[in-house]
């Protein structure tokens, strides 16, 4: 028997991409996210319990870019409504091959613009196994418009711990640096670390989302 990839893809149509750019370009309201590295000299552990509690992920690292984000059922507009249906419907059909255990009414979107020599996100795990109730399962990227030079994503896909460096592609770990396309959809268990680099020729956009539910077993 072999073993599933932990990566699933599928693809959304070019009127999806065409609409949700236009929205992210003319509409959206972007917010300024610019994360340093994770302060040890503050209570990790009381930081961590509030995240989870809020939905936020663990920020041990460093984040640079510009984004809308929203819940399922709390969209602003039609545009955020459409999104968010089409993003139910296909983490239903990714998680009939993960199999995993999933509240799809608890989903969150993030439309995010990586700019030209800012943007970047160090390695980080968008959920944790960490027995302290619903936290994020299912992760997904949505490809609109690749960076012309940069601004990859790498995922590693065995689970292991990297630590920030300068270098984010180590050697030393199974790193799959994933081809990006208008249209396409990947999907990976939140734990898995990932990364994104440097945007170093023309700007990045994202589709992100986040489908949350009950703690592993």
């Amino acid at each position: 028997m072999s073993l599933k990839p932990t990566i699933w893809e599928d693809e959304v149509s070019p009127e999806f991409v065409d609409e949700v750019i236009k929205y992210l370009e003319d509409e959206a309201s972007l917010g300024d996210i610019d994360y340093a590295l994770y302060d040890y000299s503050t209570d990790r552990v009381e930081k961590f319990k509030r995240d989870v509690e809020s939905g936020e992920r663990d920020r041990e690292c460093g984040m640079k870019c510009k984004n809308r984000v929203w819940n399922f059922h709390d969209e602003k507009n039609t545009t955020e409504r459409m999104i968010s249906n089409t993003m139910y419907k296909l983490a239903i059909k990714a998680n009939n091959h993960f199999r995993f255990d999933l509240n799809h009414n608890r989903m969150t979107m993030q439309l995010a613009r990586w700019d030209e020599g800012e943007s970047y996100f160090q390695w980080h795990a968008d959920g944790h196994i960490n027995f302290e109730g619903e936290n994020r399962k299912l992760a997904f990227s949505i490809f609109l418009k690749p960076a012309e030079k940069g601004g990859q994503l790498l995922i590693n896909t065995i689970n292991q711990f990297i630590e920030n460096t300068e270098d984010v592609k180590s050697p030393s770990v199974f790193v799959e640096t994933i081809e990006e396309a208008p249209g396409k959809v990947i999907a990976f268990p939140a734990y898995c670390n990932h990364c994104v680099t440097p945007v170093e020729k023309g700007n990045r956009y994202s589709l992100v989302v986040w489908i949350f539910g009950p703690e592993w077993k």
